[in-house]
């Protein structure tokens, strides 16, 4: 099955979530809520007065699926998630590049010389899907201008 990846939001205040077989239960006030298969997530984010049973972040971790907890603001508390996974040598290299001038500055403009050839294409497409519009004129001199 396709993984998805959704993001469960939980604001209700006083909410506990818990493990039920492979599913996450948020419940309230003693009743189920809500329960959502875990392979369908990709995150959780409790705001405020939510707690999490213990299986259940062990579950999440087991699954990929990072628990986040934020005050009811919406100011991030803590993230719990599992194991990380990376490649070390590629890590590295990263960071050697970024402390070479010239190796960066490759990277940037390759970046930029992307984002000015993406740019043109939105344009081109405002074009296409707008032929009669006042502005037409301007957005051929931005199209030229890309590349000049």
């Amino acid at each position: 099955m396709k993984r998805l990846l959704n993001t469960l939001f939980v604001t209700t205040q006083g909410a506990y979530l818990s493990k039920n077989g492979d599913t996450v239960e948020v419940s309230a006030d003693h009743q189920s809520l809500l329960r959502v298969p875990i392979h369908t997530l990709g995150g959780i984010v409790c705001f405020g007065n939510v707690t999490a049973s213990p299986f259940l972040m062990g579950l999440c971790g087991e699954n990929n699926v990072t628990v986040s907890f934020l005050t009811e603001n919406g100011k991030f508390l803590a993230r719990v998630h599992g194991r990380v996974n990376g490649n070390i040598l590629l890590r590295k290299e990263q960071f050697r590049r970024s402390d070479c001038a010239k190796e960066s500055g490759k990277i940037a403009s390759a970046i930029v010389t992307a984002k000015i050839a993406n740019s043109r294409i939105v344009l081109q497409r405002v074009l296409r899907d707008k032929p009669d519009h006042d502005f037409n004129a301007n957005v051929n001199i931005a199209i030229r201008a890309c590349w000049s």
